[in-house]
């Protein structure tokens, strides 16, 4: 019986150290955010209607790049649109505040957006295999310089940009894979 005891004993840690080890983990390495105007960044705008109708538009964005590493066993995501690593900012109630002083809505909430001319989107990696970094972008576009029917909202000031800038790491980092979190990170605690 107790030689029976001990098997059970070792089966069930076996178990336990197989399902930690099995389990994914990922190290936020880097992050940095800052105001661009850059279309190879960002694209550009046309402008559809009027005596420059053809022309482009590059507009101003706030821009995080963030590098990120898989430290676990298991490959995390599937090359697929809906099912791959998908980043999100979730703003603080400050920078949430800043961002509505700013702009006049919430650049992080994607319902906002609508009928404001602008948007926002993200470059990454559906797929990190494991001991694999990889780097993943995150913008928010924040107005053109110049008025233009297609896109209403002006850039703000500089000081404005700069306040959001100097706000923008009052968040959290949300990371999923098949609409489930795998990872948050406090920005907050990166600052230097």
């Amino acid at each position: 019986m107790r030689l029976w005891k001990h098997f059970i004993s070792l089966i069930f840690v076996l178990f336990i150290l197989s399902a930690c080890s099995s389990n994914s983990s990922l190290e936020l390495l880097d992050a940095t955010v800052d105001i661009v105007k850059d279309k190879n960044l960002l694209g550009s705008i046309g402008i559809t209607e009027g005596g420059r109708e053809g022309e482009e538009l590059i507009p101003t964005a706030l821009f995080y790049e963030f590098t990120i590493k898989n430290t676990g066993n298991k490959t995390l995501g599937i090359g697929e649109v809906d099912k791959g690593i998908v980043l999100e900012i979730e703003p603080k109630e400050i920078l949430k505040s800043v961002s509505e002083d700013v702009i006049g809505f919430n650049i992080y909430n994607p319902e906002d957006y609508n009928e404001s001319g602008l948007g926002f989107g993200q470059t990454s990696s559906l797929v990190l295999e494991p001991d694999q970094n990889a780097k993943y972008t995150l913008h928010y576009l924040l107005g053109v310089s110049e008025k233009n029917p297609d896109v209403p909202i002006l850039v703000p000031s500089k000081e404005k940009l700069e306040e959001l800038r100097d706000n923008a790491f009052n968040a959290f980092l949300v990371i999923t894979v098949e609409n489930e979190e795998i990872a948050r990170f406090d920005l907050n605690e990166l600052e230097n």
